[in-house]
């Protein structure tokens, strides 16, 4: 066989070959019309010029690199999500987790949202009076992982200033990160411990109360507060003469009292609200109170409570700070 024709068969086969890669290529890109930019990038870069130096080849090498490297799964945008808080409260020498509501902007994904909730309820600001974050300012979340119905919560060290034998604090985390859907179960690490000593303190002492162990599940001993307010929102701009207060409540009696202060302390206006439920369940409340607003504007209370049908004692209070005035 001479020359010239072996070298004209070694072309029809290249060529061919270059054929059937482009079929292939144009092929993979109709039936994956959602193909990730990674593998579009690898295809386009795998048809470099024969004649490519070293230079381009190292390019080109970087790039494929790059390119493989990526994550093949596109991060979901972050949107408004309305995530339930629970922060502490005191009423009468007793503790009770204190649901707040807040908008937080987060990836609507399990581990996305408990991170959302999670850090709010570290950092975040409580919207009612005499509530407070459950763990000692300065405590980060380092990490939140989700494996099936399992989020597992790492802290830094300053959580274990949260130790008070109750649990909780653990158990307004525990509750916090429960309320998304799929995760029903938290560990909880200081540092990446769930046990053993941390700064010379023993990790055990944060857990507290919980069924589950080493997973903690949400603890139905723990006292949720029997009031909840909706609106008004703290530091809310309160035009007029109104005020509608609204939220949820399970009370014995099935009424809320509700009542507006004055800077002074001084109660201005008073009324209740009738549960849409009969107790013991819980209820949506709806009222309204009306007041004398001041000639300037103030910072005045508004309050949600229960009361002992027995004693006429108030066992449980909710207040937020509202603006009033002209």
């Amino acid at each position: 066989m001479t020359r010239r024709r072996l070298i004209t068969i070694a072309s029809g086969v290249a060529a061919l070959g270059a054929g059937l890669g482009l079929l292939a290529t144009a092929c993979s890109a109709r039936d994956q019309t959602s193909a990730e930019p990674p593998a579009r990038q690898v295809s386009t870069l795998a048809m470099r010029p024969p004649d490519a130096g070293p230079t381009e080849r190292m390019a080109e090498e970087r790039a494929v690199e790059r390119a493989v490297d990526q994550p093949a799964t596109r991060i979901a945008r972050r949107t408004p999500l309305d995530l339930t808080v629970y922060f502490l409260s005191e009423e009468g020498g007793a503790r009770y987790l204190s649901p707040e509501r807040h908008a937080l902007l987060a990836a609507p994904t399990p581990r996305e949202a408990a991170t959302a909730a999670v850090g709010e309820l570290l950092t975040g600001t409580p919207g009612s009076i005499g509530t407070s974050l459950p763990f000692p300012a300065g405590t980060r979340l380092l990490d939140l992982r989700v494996a099936g119905s399992t989020a597992t919560v790492n802290l830094s060290a300053k959580a274990l200033g949260a130790s008070a034998g109750d649990g909780y604090p653990v158990q307004a985390l525990v509750w916090t990160a429960t309320q998304v859907p799929g995760i029903s179960r938290v560990v909880v690490q200081v540092e990446g411990r769930s046990d053993g000593t941390v700064a010379g303190r023993p990790v055990t002492r944060l857990l507290g109360v919980g069924a589950g162990g080493r997973e903690l599940v949400r603890d139905q001993r723990v006292r949720i507060a029997p009031v909840q307010l909706d609106q008004p929102a703290s530091e809310t701009a309160i035009e007029g003469v109104r005020v509608v207060i609204k939220g949820q409540a399970r009370v014995a009696g099935g009424m809320v009292g509700l009542r507006m202060r004055d800077p002074s302390g001084k109660v201005v206006s008073q009324g209740y609200a009738v549960l849409g439920a009969a107790p013991p369940a819980w209820g949506a409340f709806s009222g309204a109170l009306t007041f004398v607003p001041p000639p300037k504007p103030q910072l005045w209370t508004v309050e949600a409570f229960e009361v002992d049908p027995a004693s006429a004692s108030i066992t449980y209070r909710v207040a937020v700070s509202v603006w009033v005035g002209r």
